[in-house]
């Protein structure tokens, strides 16, 4: 059995300290943190995993797609991190409790969200009582946070389920399933009960974009990236698995391989530029609400799901960008920090974007995060903006195209 750790008590011995984060000339006047939850069970029915290998996989002692203890106690390091960070840049006071001015957070109304959030504020503000917006009912989805087809025209329609299967055929994932299926045994398995020849072929894959709904895709592409997803669950909570994919999940190599399947399901169904900027619509408009809103908190922080930040990364025309020490495009317990900055001499304003993420070792490890074992950041280059940032017009002309 998965078991994951029972003690949030370990993390009260445990100190940190962060590197200054204002520079010189410039200081950081607000921020608003897009996270995805941190580490949960696999979301794919047992069903599924189950008929794609003769093997047994590993229980989980909660339910699927709920936030393990583990990815509590990880995201109590992030919390912490982030608000030390956070007063080191003078944007929060350097003591008390923060107020409403200062903090705000708002999560998707699921069990992953809601709980990433709690332990985020418990790391970061210990001892304070801090809300969490919760806008639905436990188990439905906030609008806000929902991924969904939002046009209903049937050639955005077309368009749509066009740029999928292109996408698909630019994918060159073949290599990478068979690593799949050698590693899972599929060819062995009851999905391929009378089938002599028997394997993940991507050209089975079919696409769905109806309005109200995420777009989908059924077939071994569904299929592989949800095997992908739990092997990589697992690699996460760690100590409780000692032979990984049941002794043949060993080497860089294969890792590499099972992210490439991941990270381009998730870059086919959320990727495209115009489905992007449609499903991350809301939060693309909340964003914009809050950099421009003078009422706004100093910190917002919102938590979501990877497809709300790969969606909204492709809205802005950001794709090609490496995460070093992690194999997820969009990972676990990660960061997609919006800043706004002001030059203290000519009281110009500037949004840079930065992805602060816990690298895959320190997720398996149960790292603390630290001065001297931070999260890996990666600042994100805003097309169209110079190195340090864009100035706010030009953010507002990425947020707003047609308006260009």
């Amino acid at each position: 059995m998965i078991c994951p750790l029972r003690s949030l008590l370990l993390v009260l011995a445990l100190g940190m300290s962060t590197a200054t984060a204002t520079a010189a000339d410039e200081q950081l006047q607000q921020v608003v943190l897009l996270s995805r939850h941190n580490l949960r069970a696999p979301v794919v029915a047992s069903g599924a995993l189950a008929n794609a290998t003769p093997e047994t996989w590993p229980r989980w002692d909660v339910g699927a797609g709920e936030l393990t203890t583990k990815g509590g106690v990880l995201e109590l390091y992030v919390g912490r991190y982030m608000g030390q960070w956070l007063r080191q840049a003078q944007l929060l006071p350097a003591t008390g409790c923060p107020q409403p001015g200062d903090f705000h957070a708002h999560a998707n109304s699921l069990q992953r969200t809601q709980a990433t959030a709690e332990f985020f504020v418990a790391g970061a503000f210990p001892g304070c009582h801090v809300a969490i917006e919760q806008r639905m009912a436990l188990g439905t989805m906030d609008p806000l946070f929902n991924p969904v087809i939002h046009n209903g025209d049937t050639a955005f329609r077309k368009r749509a389920l066009l740029a999928m299967q292109q996408a698909l055929a630019a994918s060159d994932l073949a290599p990478a399933t068979s690593v799949l299926e050698q590693i899972t045994r599929y060819p062995q398995s009851a999905a391929c009960t009378g089938r002599s020849d028997c394997h993940l072929v991507l050209s089975d894959t079919t696409f769905s974009a109806e309005p109200g709904n995420e777009p989908r895709a059924s077939g071994s592409l569904a299929l592989a990236s949800g095997l992908v997803d739990a092997l990589l669950m697992e690699h996460y909570q760690g100590s409780g698995i000692p032979r990984e994919g049941w002794g043949r999940l060993n080497n860089e190599a294969q890792w590499k391989a099972l992210a490439q399947i991941r990270n381009r399901y998730q870059d086919i169904l959320f990727g495209t530029p115009e489905v992007a900027r449609d499903v991350a619509g809301p939060l693309l408009a909340r964003v914009d609400v809050l950099l421009n809103d003078q009422a706004s908190p100093k910190v917002s922080l919102l938590v979501g799901h990877d497809s709300n930040i790969g969606s909204l990364l492709a809205a802005l025309a950001i794709s090609d960008y490496s995460l070093p020490g992690q194999y997820e495009k969009t990972p676990i317990g990660g960061l997609l920090q919006f800043e706004r900055w002001r030059d203290r001499h000519s009281g110009v304003e500037r949004i840079r974007l930065a992805y602060v993420y816990p690298t895959t070792a320190q997720l398996r490890n149960a790292q603390p995060l630290t001065e001297a074992q931070p999260p890996g950041r990666v600042a994100l280059r805003l097309p169209g903006c110079a190195a340090r940032g864009c100035t706010v017009a030009q953010f507002q002309r990425l947020l707003h195209p047609a308006a260009r």
